[in-house]
């Protein structure tokens, strides 16, 4: 059964990373990671992989998808930016930074810990391998939230919003909060909408 908190997540906070539907795939020259670490792979988006390694199976990847890659304009990520900030914090999230670029998210968020009786109830959802399920929970139910306003505004993409299962890096200390709070405020200067102290900048 899934255990409480993750002891490696300073008091409970995580960087959580997500990528648009088709934009970050198996096999991608800059890195990338299998359900689960099935498949060891080299490299990560820090450091690629060597050139090539893995380009046969990023073409097949792409030959899977049924959709073109979702990226968002700056009014979707806008949108985007506050209706996943609203969702987040509605759910006891407390959240320090949220930025939403063309092709990926980024979030510096404390998650609640689930009681006894929450995770009855989201039994289907839980995981089965000891990870805390609060954050990918919540960070599903924020998505799905911004997915449905951008129907409303009439913003939809042709496809999916988002790929599967974001990644959640569990913060050490004080100071990789801070730095991963700098990192993720800065990317409102490469056009990303960026939630911060209360307002999308």
């Amino acid at each position: 059964m899934p255990s409480g908190p993750n002891p490696n997540a300073w008091r409970n906070w995580y960087h959580a990373v997500g990528s648009t539907y088709g934009t970050w795939l198996r096999g991608d020259p800059r890195g990338f990671r299998t359900y689960r670490h099935r498949q060891h792979v080299e490299g990560d988006y820090r450091t690629p992989p060597p050139p090539g390694v893995y380009a046969a199976l990023f073409e097949q990847s792409k030959k899977t998808l049924k959709h073109p890659p979702t990226t968002l304009n700056p009014r979707q990520r806008r949108l985007v930016c506050t209706a996943m900030a609203e969702r987040l914090q509605d759910n006891e999230v407390e959240l320090v930074a949220l930025a939403i670029a063309s092709n990926h998210f980024h979030a510096l968020a404390r998650f609640p810990v689930l009681t006894a009786d929450q995770k009855r109830r989201l039994r289907s959802v839980l995981i089965q391998d000891g990870r805390d399920p609060t954050p990918r929970h919540l960070l599903g139910l924020a998505r799905k939230h911004a997915s449905h306003q951008l129907a409303e505004a009439g913003l939809m993409p042709p496809g999916p919003v988002w790929a599967a299962r974001p990644k959640l890096e569990p913060i050490r200390d004080r100071q990789h909060q801070i730095n991963t709070a700098r990192y993720i405020h800065a990317h409102v200067e490469q056009g990303a909408a960026v939630w911060w102290k209360g307002q999308v900048l």
